[in-house]
């Protein structure tokens, strides 16, 4: 299986809801963040947490987002939700980004290229595409049982403390 894999496919169709799933309790070993709704962020390792009881919502922003994915190097795998959109405009998300891929840290996530700037899209995505350890798999959501099934294999491979 790939160091990294990332589903594709149009919003709210549940690739994220399927992540989560996937890891269940072993998501308190990530890092990153996931993207709730209302546009508010928090730490990947709340997924194992209940919903009633999460903690540590956050507004989206660059600033934060990026303090999560400088403290995934030190994590045993990383979740990023929405990977991509308006986040890619500030540099020291980006920064923060092309640290972790070249770290090694297996990741899963979604990516995202709605609302991102044209030209940081379009090199991450060239970037992700030609590499050999990432797999970028389209999804149509909840019940894509090719997504599930490379999620699991993912989670099987990577997910552990």
């Amino acid at each position: 299986m790939k160091r990294r894999l990332f589903l594709t496919g149009r919003a709210r169709s549940g690739k994220s809801a399927m992540i989560a799933r996937a890891l269940e309790r072993d998501a308190r070993f990530a890092g990153g963040y996931v993207v709730i709704f209302g546009g508010f962020m928090l730490p990947a390792s709340e997924l194992a947490v209940p919903e009633i009881r999460r903690r540590g919502r956050d507004e989206l922003n660059a600033g934060i987002a990026a303090r999560y994915l400088l403290e995934c190097r030190e994590k045993p795998f990383a979740v990023i939700d929405e990977l991509g959109g308006p986040l890619l405009a500030d540099a020291d998300y980006y920064d923060a980004l092309i640290r972790l891929l070249f770290a090694g840290v297996p990741i899963v996530g979604v990516l995202r290229d709605e609302g991102a700037p044209r030209a940081e899209w379009d090199e991450l995505y060239t970037l992700l595409s030609r590499d050999p350890d990432t797999l970028i798999l389209p999804s149509s959501g909840t019940y894509d049982i090719n997504a599930a099934g490379a999620l699991r294999h993912w989670t099987n491979e990577y997910a552990k403390p």
